[in-house]
């Protein structure tokens, strides 16, 4: 059966990959994506933009990433120093870790995080996360405190504002991989859920972008 699931699942790949359409709508050239995980760097390959951000090809844990975005002036202005004796790079930020995982070395990483995060819009911030990476219910309170447009992931229903629901994980301990492809349109889960394109524009809260739920 575990085999079948595999074979199944790369079919799936394959084909959404091949029907994946061109996104017909736009994002304005100017908004800064800070997301706990690779979401952010794919939105700007989706739409064909210039990454805004720093957190692109990257991970950081929940507790971090939201220490990180309340006071991002503070952390944002922090040499990158790297963590050593890592099987991948890994730099810190004070006491915030980045989790480098797409990148070779952490001389690559840091040019790249340098240079991007000279780009953030601070008028123009959109903060992604998930419950996923050592996510607790004890940084609810937390989250709600930051004070960029938000959303978070969520594999069960949190009674805020900002919760995206996936419910096709509502029986397991986090979100699954928002990455994946969930039909043979070529939809990827983290836009099946909730309409980017429409959030971007600013003119509208979580609960008018959420989508299949």
């Amino acid at each position: 059966m575990r085999i079948l699931c595999k074979v199944f699942y790369k079919v799936k790949k394959i084909i959404s990959s091949k029907h994946r359409k061109e996104k017909k709508g736009s994002i304005d050239d100017d908004i800064s994506i800070i997301s706990c995980n690779c979401i952010a760097g794919l939105l700007y390959h989706d739409y064909h933009k210039k990454f805004m951000s720093p957190t692109i090809n990257l991970y950081i844990d929940s507790p971090d990433f939201v220490k990180f975005v309340r006071k991002l002036d503070y952390y944002i202005d922090k040499d990158l120093v790297e963590v050593k004796g890592c099987k991948y790079p890994i730099g810190k930020l004070d006491d915030v870790k980045i989790h480098f995982l797409h990148y070779k070395t952490f001389e690559d990483a840091k040019i790249k995080w340098e240079e991007r995060k000279k780009r953030i819009n601070y008028d123009k911030i959109f903060v992604i996360m998930s419950d996923r990476d050592f996510f607790s219910e004890d940084l609810i309170e937390e989250f709600k405190k930051i004070k960029y447009k938000k959303i978070l992931y969520s594999h069960k229903k949190i009674d805020i504002e900002e919760c995206v629901y996936i419910k096709k994980d509502k029986d397991k301990k986090m979100v699954d991989d928002l990455t994946k492809y969930i039909n043979f349109k070529g939809d990827k889960v983290y836009e099946y859920y909730f309409d980017f394109e429409k959030w971007f524009t600013g003119k509208y809260g979580v609960k008018e972008c959420l989508k299949n739920d």
